[in-house]
């Protein structure tokens, strides 16, 4: 099953953080578009209330027809469709404000009183009925003091809108502000990003360690690795050279024996032996001049095409100074391959070994820097290799021609190395120089 890309931790952030600011800014919009209806509601039932308390007192139930004094009315209760109405009814008589005309208002029936309901006016208008029922003189009253919301829900409205557009600009204010916080709050990581990749790069040696508290585990451990890595790589390279320096005294004490006894010997065997010598000379010479080379470089050093080709080309001069060829190296100004130092060394060691060994004159090096990775090409105009075998070249101990020196290794430890940085590697036969053609694509 295939796995899907993990998001980015920004990413993450950003949104979880969205989904809470608007989960909260609705929430606060509910509550805040209700309020203001709350309390202007629970205001004009406070001045229903007294109303109605005053209304009460007017009326007198005593006599046959009942009748409210008028000086206890507001005269607002007088004006045809005022928006404030009442109605009273005492004992089964109904006495209606002047206001309500020739409407006939229903009032609504309560379970308990003092109560309120919504109602429609005589103009389809909202009303807002407060209601209560008082016993007066061995009488009961019912009275629904009414006045008309439109006004009022057309001042909360406009409320709403404007309410609404400075909640948008806060929600982007802090929708601004949270992004601008997330990546602050991550840049740490961003420098430890930047500085992997310098460590990758061998601009740097370590990681920096000054980083928040939860990053330094993190990095003290990449530290540490780095740190064995290096040691590993040091005493191995280390131990290569002291072999080889350890390995100079026998076989100079071999050679002196054989120099001594090459009388009592065949022929033949005397030679043999001579030419086993000599390899085994050539051998930890090669590898003490690697190991004086490498000194004390870090493991994670970027190769730097421009200065250390030369040295290469000018070491392969001294080893082969029976051959007087030409070189010529087209590679891009400042060009250096994010690589180990030494790998570098290695690889590009065998290649121009192996060119300067079968070359007539000439040597060709091209490196081409391509949107994946790095192309390198080596070519010679040395006798080539048959199509049918240049298959076989990259076999460890294969040697086509066993005239010239060699063990058959170094196109091998290419491949590794190739191999290693996850590579490609292929031969073929140069069709600028004639000779063998070695393409090496690193990405």
């Amino acid at each position: 099953m295939r796995r899907l890309k993990p998001r980015h931790i920004q990413t993450r952030l950003t949104l979880w953080l969205l989904a809470s600011v608007l989960v909260l800014v609705a929430l606060f919009w509910l509550v805040t578009a209700r309020a203001p209806v709350v309390l202007t509601e629970n205001y004009v039932v406070d001045r229903l209330a007294h109303d109605a308390e005053v209304l009460i007192l007017g009326v007198d139930p005593t006599t046959d027809s009942p009748r409210l004094d008028p000086a206890y009315a507001n005269p607002i209760y007088e004006r045809p469709y005022s928006g404030h109405y009442y109605q009273i009814d005492v004992g089964g008589t109904a006495l209606r404000s002047r206001s309500l005309w020739d409407f006939d208002f229903q009032p609504a029936q309560l379970e308990s009183f003092p109560g309120t309901y919504h109602a429609t006016g005589p103009a389809e208008q909202p009303l807002l009925v407060y209601a209560d029922r008082i016993q007066k003189e061995d009488t009961w009253i019912e009275v629904h003091v009414a006045e008309d919301l439109s006004a009022l829900g057309e001042r909360i409205d406009t409320f709403r809108w404007r309410f609404a557009i400075v909640t948008l600009i806060l929600l982007g204010i802090m929708l601004v502000a949270q992004r601008l916080i997330v990546r602050a709050s991550l840049r740490p990581l961003d420098r430890v990003r930047r500085d992997c990749r310098r460590l990758e790069a061998g601009e740097i040696e370590r990681l920096d360690e000054y980083v928040p508290p939860e990053l330094q585990p993190m990095v003290e451990e990449i530290n540490h690795l780095q740190d064995a890595m290096q040691r590993r790589l040091s005493r191995s390279r280390k131990a290569l050279g002291n072999l080889a320096h350890a390995l100079k005294t026998p076989i100079t004490l071999i050679d002196q024996v054989l120099q001594q006894s090459r009388d009592e010997l065949p022929t033949e065997a005397a030679e043999r032996l001579a030419e086993g010598v000599s390899r085994m000379r050539r051998i930890t010479d090669r590898e003490l001049r690697h190991a004086r080379m490498a000194g004390e470089a870090r493991g994670g050093q970027r190769f730097e095409v421009e200065r250390e080709l030369p040295r290469l080309l000018g070491m392969f001069r001294h080893l082969h100074p029976e051959k007087t060829f030409t070189h010529r190296v087209d590679c891009p100004a400042g060009a250096f391959l994010r690589a180990d130092r030494e790998d570098m060394y290695e690889l590009f060691g065998n290649l121009l070994d192996n060119a300067a060994k079968w070359a007539e004159s000439r040597i060709h090096v091209e490196i081409i820097r391509a949107e994946d990775g790095w192309r390198i090409d080596v070519s010679d105009d040395g006798p080539g290799v048959p199509t049918d075998s240049l298959q076989e070249l990259s076999r460890r101990g294969t040697r086509l021609d066993e005239s010239r020196d060699g063990h058959g290794l170094g196109l091998a430890i290419v491949r590794e190395i190739v191999e290693l940085y996850r590579g490609s590697l292929s031969f073929s036969r140069s069709p600028d120089l004639g000779g063998l053609g070695v393409e090496v694509w690193l990405p």
